[in-house]
């Protein structure tokens, strides 16, 4: 059995996270990448779109859930991206990487990065 991955890049979220109260009253831009292992052969075979997972979903779930989600730290907001990937398409595998684009640190220009998995 082949398994394959879908990889959907640079979803933008705008997301209240952060420890100044600011962060997570106004919110602030972040990055999201995600892996999602499945097996696609029936879809690769018949061309069913019910057999793969459907990424405009996935999208647009992890976007509705950022506009009404609030945390101190970019670990928690991860690990509920991951629960709704989760519960709601079931992959075998995930890989995120979700990135704060503009962190308010002092003398600091870069980004900061979460990387998680998960495996049945």
């Amino acid at each position: 059995m082949k398994k394959n991955f879908l990889k959907i890049e640079k979803i933008e979220l705008w997301a209240r996270v952060g420890v100044l109260e600011q962060e997570r009253k106004f919110g602030q831009l972040f990055n999201l990448d995600i892996l999602l292992w499945s097996d696609f052969n029936e879809c690769n075979e018949n061309d069913d779109i019910k057999a793969t997972l459907d990424y405009a979903l996935v999208i647009q779930k992890v976007k509705s859930h950022s506009k009404n989600f609030s945390c101190f730290t970019i670990e928690k907001y991860s690990e509920e991206i991951m629960k709704i990937i989760q519960s709601g398409f079931n992959p075998d595998r995930i890989k995120i990487i979700l990135t704060k684009c503009e962190p308010p640190i002092d003398g600091f220009k870069g980004k900061v990065s979460i990387v998680k998995f998960f495996e049945k």
